[in-house]
This record gives C-alpha cells, sequence and structure tokens, in this order.
C-alpha cells in the first residue's frame, strides 16, 4: 500500500512538471492565412487598440457634453470667526445726544457657519446645442480614424506577411545553389586530384559556394527580422511562433481578375473622403458655434441655505439655524465684443472654405491615386509573371550546362556564368515578388479594400 502511495506521488509530481514545462516551453505556434493575420491584427494590433480606446473617449466626450444641460447642484458650506467684530457709526441724537455726534456700536456675533445647496438648470444656450451636435461628429471622427488605421493596419500585415515569404522562398533558393555547388566541387576536387580538372576550376568552384553561404546566412538572419516586423504588425509578442498557411502565389495573384481591377469605384465611401467630409462638417459646425455667441444665454436657479450666529462653536448644538431660499432667473444677453465675435466668426468661415476645398482636392486625388495604383500592379504581375518564367528558363540552362562541364564539354568560366545568370535571375524574381506584394497592397487601400 505504501508502494502505491508513493508511486502515486511521484506520478503526481512528474505530471505536474510536466504541466509547468508544457506552459514554460511548449508555447503553441500560431497559424495565419493572410486573411486570417490580418483580421488578427485589427483586433490585436497596437494602433487597433489605441484607435478603439479614442472611440470610447469620444463616446465618453458625447455623454459628457450632454450633461453640461442637465440639472447641475451644488452645496457649499462656509465658516467665519471674527478676530474684531466691525464697527458702526450711529448718529448720536438718536440716543438724546448732541447732533453731529456719532455713537460706536459692534453689531454681530463672533462666529457664523452657514451651508447653501444650489441647483441651476440650463435653458437655452445657442453654444451648447452646437457644442452637443459637435461632440457626435467628433465621435464620428474617432470612428473614421479607426475604419482608417484598420485599413492601414491591413496594408501593414500584407507587406509584411509578403516580406517573410519572400524572404523564405529566397533562402530556400539560396539553399538548393549551395546544394549544386558542393556537389560540383566535389566532383571538381576529385576531378583535380586525378589530373583532369585545373586547379582555376577548383578555386573558381570554392570562391562561387562561399558567396552562395555568405548570401544564404544574410537571407536567414532577414527571416527572423521579416517575422519579428510581422509579428509586430499583429501584436504578437516576439517569443511567440508563428506558421504562415499561404504561399507567394496566393498573396500575389488572388485577386488578378478583370472586375477587381476596373470595377467602378464610389469615392464617397473611401475612408480618406469619410475623413475629410467629416471634418468639412466639424468645420460647419463651429462656424455655426461662432455664430451662436450672438444669442442670450438663459439659465434658472434655486438656492437654499441655512445660516448660524453665534458668540461660541456651538453650531452643532444648541445653535439656532436661519433658512433662506430663493428662486430664479439668470439672462445673459452679449452687446458688444470689440468686433471680436465677428472676427472669430469669419475665421470660423474661412475654415469651411478650405475644408470645402479640401474635398474637391481629395476627389481628383483619390481618382489619380486608384488609376496609378491599378498601373503599377498590372506592371508589376507582369513583371512578376516574366521572371517567374525566366527562373525556370534560367534553371534549364544551368542544368545543361553543369550536365556539359562533368562531361567536360565545357569549362568552369561557362558554368561559373550559368550560375551567375541563375543567380541574377533568382534575385529579380525576388525582386518582383516583393513589388508585386507592394502594388497589391496599395491597389487595396486605393480601392479601400
Amino acid at each position: 500500500m505504501k508502494i502505491r502511495k508513493q508511486g502515486f506521488a511521484m506520478l503526481l509530481i512528474s505530471s505536474c512538471l510536466a504541466l509547468i514545462n508544457s506552459s514554460l516551453y511548449g508555447q503553441e505556434k500560431l497559424q495565419f492565412t493572410l486573411e486570417q493575420a490580418q483580421r488578427y491584427g485589427i483586433e490585436h494590433s497596437y494602433l487597433s487598440q489605441s484607435a478603439s480606446m479614442e472611440v470610447q473617449k469620444s463616446k465618453r466626450k458625447v455623454k459628457e457634453t450632454i450633461a453640461m444641460g442637465l440639472p447641475q447642484v451644488n452645496a457649499t458650506g462656509n465658516y467665519q470667526k471674527y478676530l474684531e467684530l466691525p464697527v458702526q457709526l450711529v448718529p448720536a441724537e438718536s440716543f438724546g445726544g448732541a447732533r453731529g455726534e456719532y455713537v460706536e456700536f459692534t453689531f454681530g456675533t463672533e462666529q457664523q457657519m452657514g451651508v447653501d445647496i444650489r441647483a441651476t438648470q440650463l435653458l437655452f444656450d445657442g453654444s451648447y446645442f452646437v457644442g452637443l451636435q459637435a461632440s457626435r461628429v467628433y465621435l464620428e471622427l474617432t470612428k473614421n480614424d479607426k475604419e482608417k488605421t484598420e485599413t492601414e493596419v491591413k496594408q501593414m500585415i500584407a507587406q509584411a506577411y509578403g516580406n517573410v515569404l519572400v524572404t523564405e522562398e529566397n533562402a530556400e533558393i539560396l539553399s538548393l545553389n549551395i546544394v549544386n555547388l558542393k556537389k560540383n566541387l566535389d566532383e571538381t576536387k576529385a576531378l583535380y586530384e586525378s589530373g583532369f580538372a585545373e586547379e582555376q576550376d577548383r578555386d573558381q568552384l570554392e570562391l562561387l559556394l562561399a558567396n552562395a553561404k555568405s548570401a544564404y546566412d544574410q537571407a536567414s538572419r532577414l527571416i527572423e527580422i521579416s517575422r519579428n516586423q510581422l509579428k509586430f504588425a499583429m501584436g504578437i509578442d516576439i517569443e511567440n511562433e508563428i506558421e504562415l498557411l499561404d504561399g507567394i502565389d496566393e498573396v500575389t495573384l488572388e485577386s488578378t481578375d478583370e472586375d477587381y481591377l476596373n470595377n467602378d469605384f464610389d469615392i464617397k465611401s473611401h475612408i480618406d473622403y469619410k475623413l475629410v467630409a467629416t471634418q468639412k462638417e466639424a468645420s460647419k459646425l463651429l462656424w455655426k458655434q461662432q455664430r451662436s455667441t450672438y444669442l442670450p444665454s438663459l439659465n434658472a436657479f434655486y438656492s437654499y441655505q441655512q445660516n448660524s450666529y453665534s458668540s461660541k462653536f456651538d453650531f452643532l448644538d444648541e445653535a439656532r439655524w436661519f433658512p433662506t431660499q430663493t428662486i430664479g432667473l439668470n439672462l445673459s444677453v452679449p452687446i458688444f465684443s470689440g468686433f471680436e465675435r465677428n472676427n472669430k466668426v469669419q475665421q470660423a468661415k474661412i475654415d469651411f472654405e478650405i475644408a470645402e476645398l479640401v474635398e474637391k482636392q481629395l476627389t481628383q486625388k483619390l481618382q489619380i491615386d486608384i488609376a496609378n495604383a491599378r498601373s503599377e500592379y498590372t506592371f508589376a504581375l507582369s513583371q512578376f509573371q516574366t521572371s517567374k518564367q525566366n527562373i525556370k528558363l534560367a534553371e534549364r540552362i544551368y542544368h545543361k550546362m553543369q550536365t556539359k562541364y562533368e562531361e567536360g564539354v565545357s569549362t568552369s568560366l561557362e558554368l561559373t556564368q550559368a550560375n551567375e545568370q541563375l543567380l541574377n535571375t533568382q534575385s529579380s524574381y525576388i525582386n518582383a515578388a516583393i513589388q508585386l506584394i507592394n502594388a497589391k497592397s496599395n491597389l487595396d487601400k486605393a480601392l479601400n479594400k
């Protein structure tokens, strides 16, 4: 029985240790397609979280503005003690004294305490009602900013996701080159030792292999850097492992149909246009708010007071309290401000006119941006497809030259030239892939996708 208990205890300890180890070292690898990565980034990226907080803040601002028009109730209390009571002069003849003489009297008590509860209600104020409209426009602005941020986050993630795929593809290509070059070098060394190859042939291949290894090391480092950039854009801790489920073709070629490239686009649905339109509405309300300063404001109030007077501090015991109640209206009518209000109104009017001009300017700019983005994407797509075909052709040329070299028909110089041609073609393919990814990302942004 004792042995069984010890065995159970060891099993329990082992299980606990396994759980701890799995929590510390066995983090689950996160897997994402590009679309999933963008959805994740919209929810978790630092930029998106900040934009969401701004929306919440603006909602509170709307409630704050509404509250200014609700009843306001405040209570105040006061206590004072005279170190010397004020002296009043009274004509002496009132008390039988001589005319022209005065008698000194002190009135009141040394100590006084009072409380006051005051309620006010805004009845009319043009600035308040305009401010209420402006606060809702401010909320709309922050929502548009959030949508704009989400668009930018999607673009950042698309580019970062594509860069990871391109760097990994580049490393894989360079790795295959190293394998081929090492094979050629081993064969050349054997031929050299047998007297069938020159020392120059061996040295040339050793140089090519060294350069290929150096390029591969650089590409391997770029993989880690590009992955960390993608994690940062998505709001993922860099300690976490991620796996990308889409390849270069899925990222670059998923939207090549004519409908996507040539569809009619409503400029007013673009987030940049909505931002400018909302800003124009805000400028219009500011102009309206400045004009409202010519209007009077009216407030109602109610006040309830209680005061107590005594020669000693006994207000909490036997002191008498005397109540006072007041109700009334406060009317404020602006008459003349030295033309200050008029100048503020004119400035606000100019700001509104500037906002209208910016809206027209942006409409033209968005149309140009869409046309340019379509053209750049079409060109980048053509370049990518051509480079993809070229790399297959360069690989065939290299393999044929490699076979000829092994058969002794071609020289090491010709093999080196074929290898350099292959490397240049591969480099062009990588650059074309990067340009296509960026062009597609810019087109998505221009089309507000």
